[in-house]
């Protein structure tokens, strides 16, 4: 039992040193795991992603760089995230009622990276299913997964585009991607889709400020980002629709989730948002841009 005047950012942060320390490892991997983790940094492969001109993709996707600040015991790792895998679900859980013990619940998590948030919720019970659509960083989560001996975390490396589940989770975590995507919209049908009846969406983004009714979009898109040096290739990544507050309820109201609350955006520029999955319906499809989708 963890103690009760932990805060919650504690506790998670215990959660992790306790259940994904080098002490953890299991037989099989324990001679190279050390090898085989700090190989992977600074890796230049995009060939493994398959792209066409990877002078267009954004550094992240061609170069190997490491998510979140992880802490194996025996060496520790410096992520471009610092400790936000940590923030965004203990806000979900103190603001939005995510619940601690997960055991027995089956949770879908969206743009993982290298697995902070999906080794948290499968530490804390769930069953957990991953995407991440950069194979390298896929790859990373199930090295992760097998390695600590997790049966209950599973990483699929496919755009968010090509999932086809129906009526499956109990949670959806989205967590700092819907802005990186192109057709927002789509994206929470698609995983309004993937939930149960009475499931919910737990979101968290990049956001605008804006007054409460401020229903404001900024789009970027890849010329907003300046080039960089050759040494870190083109980019650093791509943002595409970044709303405000209540722009995001209308996006996760318009696909058919109720109850849909968000935060106001803080001083990072960040928003988190939350909706649930009454029972299944149809949305308006003038417009859709995929008119198969259920």
């Amino acid at each position: 039992m963890l103690p009760k005047t932990m805060d919650t950012r504690q506790k998670l942060k215990k959660v992790m040193t306790d259940n994904f320390r080098y002490e953890n490892v299991v037989e099989g991997y324990k001679e190279t795991f050390e090898a085989d983790i700090k190989g992977l940094i600074g890796q230049f492969d995009p060939d493994t992603e398959g792209f066409k001109d990877y002078k267009k993709q954004r550094d992240h996707s061609v170069r190997y760089v490491w998510g979140h600040n992880h802490d194996f015991g025996t060496f520790a790792l410096k992520g471009s995230m610092a400790n936000r895998h940590i923030e965004i679900i203990a806000g979900f859980i103190d603001q939005f009622g995510l619940p601690q013990d997960l055991s027995g619940k089956k949770i879908l998590d969206i743009g993982v990276w290298n697995g902070g948030t999906s080794l948290i919720l499968a530490a804390l019970g769930a069953q957990v299913t991953a995407l991440e659509e950069v194979v390298k960083y896929s790859n990373t989560v199930n090295y992760l997964a097998s390695a600590f001996g997790l049966s209950g975390l599973e990483c699929k490396p496919i755009s968010l585009y090509e999932l086809d589940v129906n009526d499956t989770y109990d949670y959806v975590i989205y967590a700092g991607v819907i802005y990186h995507v192109t057709d927002p919209i789509l994206s929470l049908r698609i995983l309004f889709n993937s939930l149960k009846d009475s499931g919910r969406i737990f979101i968290e983004t990049y956001g605008i400020l804006a007054n409460d009714k401020g229903t404001f979009v900024c789009f970027e898109g890849p010329r907003r980002l300046k080039k960089r040096s050759k040494e870190h290739l083109v980019r650093s990544g791509w943002n595409y629709f970044v709303p405000s507050p209540m722009a995001l309820i209308l996006w996760v109201d318009a696909v058919g989730f109720s109850d849909v609350e968000a935060t106001k955006t803080d001083s990072e520029k960040r928003i988190k948002c939350v909706g649930t999955r009454h029972k299944h319906q149809d949305m308006l499809r003038a417009g859709l841009s995929r008119p198969d989708i259920r």
